[in-house]
């Protein structure tokens, strides 16, 4: 196991292209990639794992009458705008969110009103806590 190099561009590629998986191969010299380790057997990169920096998006709106269904749909949007501004000027370039169960019609604003885009619908999300 090693840290991994720019020299093993061309060859985790290749990996990827022949696993032929629904997603564009990213710049695994991004600096957003915190952590790119390779496995190399008999001087041969067999396998490449790394760890992208993205956010992960949270709202919390309150459900009360305080605000026309427009007026509320425009409070998220600016907190969208500003939330993902500053998080650009910081360097981050991915936001994912999970949306909850019977949420669906939210999606759909999602992806019209404030340009997230629907993920893959057959892959399945995992999370993980890390711990020293």
């Amino acid at each position: 196991m090693r840290d991994y190099q720019p020299s093993d561009f061309e060859r985790v590629r290749e990996i990827h292209e022949a696993k032929q998986i629904d997603y564009k191969f990213p710049d695994l010299n991004s600096p957003l990639f915190l952590v790119t380790k390779v496995l190399e057997v008999d001087g041969i990169v067999r396998q490449c794992g790394g760890l992208y920096l993205q956010v992960e998006a949270y709202l919390w709106s309150d459900d009360s009458e305080w605000g026309t269904p427009q007026e509320k749909l425009e409070g998220i949007q600016a907190l969208d705008r500003e939330a993902m501004h500053e998080a650009w000027f910081r360097g981050i370039d991915c936001c994912v969110l999970w949306l909850p169960p019977g949420m669906a019609r939210f999606g759909d604003r999602l992806v019209e009103d404030l340009g997230f885009n629907r993920d893959r619908s057959d892959w399945i999300s995992y999370s993980k806590t890390l711990c020293g």
